[in-house]
């Protein structure tokens, strides 16, 4: 119960990141988009084989949800669920601004948030990831990967039924794949 009210705080946490200070007043096309890196369909950005694969299960079933189409200087936005034939699930958050607003004040405020949600639910500290993307953190107890990849994307990667003494290593993996 606790992991899945966390889960459903995971996207608001990161649209409290959506009105940060903005890095630039700029809204030009990201080569990320070009490349085909799309956050209205975080499903696409990590496919099931290899999410299941690296959990040692199948994925029976991927749902969408969340979905924002950017505009102006709101940021797409959109959520997948994958369900385990094992019974358990995995989620990715995806976001991907217009603008470069992944700010190191966003940041800090975003890892702020988190590590005081946390408190609530665990006493574990969160853990920096670093060598991933322009700023990463780990969450240990519900495995939950939060990296900002570049000044215009994020994604949240939650492994909820990892093995605890693999899934940092894992969720990074499989961030690796997701950042292309």
């Amino acid at each position: 119960m606790k992991m899945k009210l966390f889960l459903m705080l995971g996207p608001a946490l990161t649209l409290a990141a959506c009105g940060g200070p903005q890095a630039s007043g700029k809204n030009e096309t990201s080569d990320t988009m070009a490349a085909g890196w799309d956050a209205t369909d975080a499903c696409k950005l990590l496919d099931k084989a290899v999410l299941g694969a690296a959990l040692g299960d199948t994925v029976s079933e991927t749902s969408l949800a969340f979905v924002h189409q950017a505009s102006g200087s709101e940021a797409a936005t959109s959520e997948c669920t994958y369900r385990l034939d094992g019974g358990g699930t995995a989620t990715l958050m995806a976001r991907h601004s217009p603008i470069g607003d992944n700010t190191p004040e966003v940041i800090a405020q975003t890892r702020k948030a988190t590590e005081s949600a946390m408190k609530a639910f665990s006493d574990k500290s969160i853990e920096d990831v670093p060598g991933l993307g322009k700023a990463a953190f780990f969450v240990p107890g519900i495995n939950q990967m939060n990296v900002f990849l570049d000044d215009r994307r994020f994604v949240i990667l939650t492994l909820g039924t990892a093995p605890s003494d693999r899934a940092k290593q894992m969720a990074a993996d499989l961030v690796k794949k997701i950042a292309h």
